[in-house]
């Protein structure tokens, strides 16, 4: 078994004891009707051996948003990607792992030591989770350019989604149809698959 491996059934281990059930890779937390905490672990090691790092990204999927992104994107393949995310120590965390990873172990064979983390994810980011369950909110954090979303693109989809679960859909056509023309005028991939997704979006809400 790979130390990768390891370090996932041990952080599996533990996080299921504080409610999160496992999904895929990631795991989620129940947080009401419309709403689930995320928890995302990234790890680093060093050529496969010796010391390993650690760290969590926190985050919510807002489950009227996701399942609008997925009627509108049904060539995608279903994910459990968060509608909001960003790495646990990044303004976060108050102590000495704002900004750092975390250290769970120094050489190869020994024992993860994961508690520190999970304490922190506990203390700080569950709590971060439940203050990220406002669609209001949501609209303004996605508004691009979003710092909540590792892909600098996603939110001119997302964010138009939260705008008419919102009651702005007036708002939310006038911003696709805006981004369209300019797509319209790129020749990379990315721009013609926003301009396809736009004819989806315009023809659902316009």
């Amino acid at each position: 078994m790979s130390a990768k491996d390891e370090l996932f059934i041990a952080w599996d281990g533990l996080v299921t004891q504080h409610g999160f059930r496992k999904s895929r890779s990631i795991h989620t937390l129940p947080l009401g009707k419309d709403w689930q905490g995320w928890l995302g672990l990234n790890s680093a090691s060093y050529q496969g051996a010796g010391p390993v790092d650690v760290l969590p990204v926190v985050g919510v999927r807002w489950k009227p948003l996701e399942q609008v992104f997925r009627e509108l994107n049904p060539q995608l393949p279903k994910s459990v990607s968060p509608t909001l995310s960003q790495p646990l120590s990044y303004e976060l965390v108050k102590g000495p792992h704002n900004g750092a990873q975390w250290r769970v172990r120094d050489a190869t064979g020994e024992p993860f030591h994961l508690e520190e983390v999970l304490d922190d994810v506990v203390r700080w980011g569950i709590p971060f989770m439940e203050s990220l369950c406002d669609p209001e909110g949501v609209v303004e954090k996605l508004r691009p350019p979003s710092h909540f979303n590792p892909n600098p693109g996603l939110p001119l989809e997302t964010y138009p989604i939260a705008l008419v679960l919102t009651g702005r859909q007036a708002e939310a056509v006038d911003f696709v149809r805006e981004h369209q023309r300019e797509a319209a005028n790129r020749p990379d991939p990315a721009s013609r698959d926003y301009v396809a997704y736009a004819d989806r979006f315009l023809e659902k809400y316009a």
